[in-house]
């Protein structure tokens, strides 16, 4: 039997955190949530890596979303964006899965230092899920859901015998004398699994109304019913998990409808009119990389602890296959209030360790332990740019310990963002 047990000095590590976000000075608090029942859901990391080929080990992402919602049948149109990137010409196994050129070694050592290049990747495909009232789905970001799995798949049931299931759009009376009376269920939800193993991306599920034909996102007064988690599971140790499991679990970003609007059809503006705008500002309170493990017992080899950040543009066009894009501009605060800052660019989907964001050399980064001369920051991120979905970022961060699977945790926001972040369906 599978143990699944959370790694000490993850735990440490949070306690930490939530040090330094008690000992910086308070923010005020951007609009878009993760604690609250919304119309728009987004995952920003979910990873699927069976064999460990990229992850060093076997992970795995847990969903799952829920309808609050205590007596109507809700629907969710989701997307699921694959930011992987496959490996160039040039490399012994082209089209190979990769994270970076460091995963694309050629045959031959002639391209840069002996590695391709790693061409980044976007694709999406979308997909229903239909919840009945106060309903949870969960399902393996590897696996999917298929009809066949769902808790509830039969959408009627006869009135004669209610243990026998029936279909009432349909002409075909399997109820003998009696009448097919349509309940609440699960019909027509199809989750697929994620389209590549190893796979990096995001998840992003609108609140549509189920009643609607043609489907559009649902504008009623009932709207935000929508709550959503993700646990990200790694094995310990070896391939099969015999030491247990880590998890790292984070809440969904949602976005809250607050006004019906019919001037953009086909359009879910995020711009604090029609849904809850994006945060002006980011906060990432973090340890800085490769310090040591603050609560460590150990005399020697202490474990140092570093920080994974992943960003993902608030808006998308689904519609003409476009990601959204936006340059991250990283204002990082020490103890003392030094302040040094650096910029990235985030198109479609962005993930890095904090110290490998400016400089690739991870001990002189402003992100580094070493150069800042304090255990402890603040990360400041805005996002700024002119991309017709807008420049909003939203994402998650991980504090990972020695190595091992560490904590998630979801970002602070401050303020609201001028103008709208625009997500655009088929």
């Amino acid at each position: 039997m599978v143990k699944i047990r959370r790694v000490d000095s993850a735990a440490r590590v949070g306690l930490v955190l939530v040090a330094t976000v008690l000992g910086l000075a308070s923010t005020a608090r951007g609009l878009s949530t993760s604690d609250k029942p919304a119309a728009i859901l987004v995952w920003p990391k979910i990873v699927v890596d069976t064999s460990g080929t990229l992850e060093g080990r076997p992970t795995d992402t847990i969903i799952q979303l829920s309808n609050t919602d205590d007596d109507k049948l809700r629907q969710a149109h989701c997307f699921y964006v694959n930011a992987n990137g496959h490996c160039g010409p040039g490399a012994a196994q082209p089209g190979r899965i990769c994270r970076d050129s460091r995963d694309c070694p050629t045959s031959t050592g002639d391209n840069i230092n002996g590695f391709a290049p790693c061409i980044p990747g976007w694709s999406e495909i979308d997909f229903q899920i239909r919840i009945t009232p106060e309903q949870p789905l969960v399902w393996r970001a590897s696996e999917g859901l298929s009809m066949s799995q769902v808790p509830l798949p039969n959408p009627g049931q006869c009135s004669n015998n209610p243990t026998i299931p029936c279909n009432p759009l349909s002409s075909i009376n399997t109820c003998g004398s009696g009448t097919c009376v349509a309940v609440a269920s699960n019909a027509g939800t199809g989750i697929p699994p994620a389209p590549e193993d190893p796979f990096v991306g995001t998840l992003k599920c609108i609140q549509f109304d189920p009643d609607l034909r043609p489907p559009a996102p649902d504008q009623s007064t009932s709207t935000n019913r929508f709550t959503g988690e993700a646990a990200i599971e790694a094995c310990l140790e070896g391939p099969s998990c015999t030491d247990g499991v880590d998890v790292e679990k984070y809440n969904a970003v949602g976005f809250r409808h607050r006004t019906a609007v019919a001037d953009h059809p086909g359009e879910v503006r995020m711009d604090g009119v029609q849904y809850e705008a994006c945060p002006s500002t980011l906060i990432l309170n973090h340890i800085f990389d490769n310090a040591p493990d603050p609560l460590s017992t150990a005399t020697a080899n202490v474990p140092t602890v570093i920080t994974d950040l992943t960003l993902v543009p608030c808006g998308d066009d689904f519609l003409r296959q476009e990601p959204g894009n936006a340059t991250a501009q990283y204002l990082v605060f020490n103890e003392f209030e030094q302040r040094l800052s650096t910029s990235r660019k985030v198109d479609c989907f962005f993930e890095s360790q904090i110290s490998l964001i400016d400089t690739p050399n991870s001990t002189r980064s402003i992100f580094s332990f070493n150069v800042q001369g304090s255990l402890v920051g603040q990360t400041r991120i805005r996002g700024v740019g002119k991309a017709a979905t807008g420049h909003g970022l939203i994402g998650v961060a991980r504090a990972l310990v020695g190595g091992q699977r560490g904590v998630a945790y979801n970002l602070q926001q401050s303020g609201n963002i001028s103008g709208a972040d625009i997500i655009t369906i088929p």
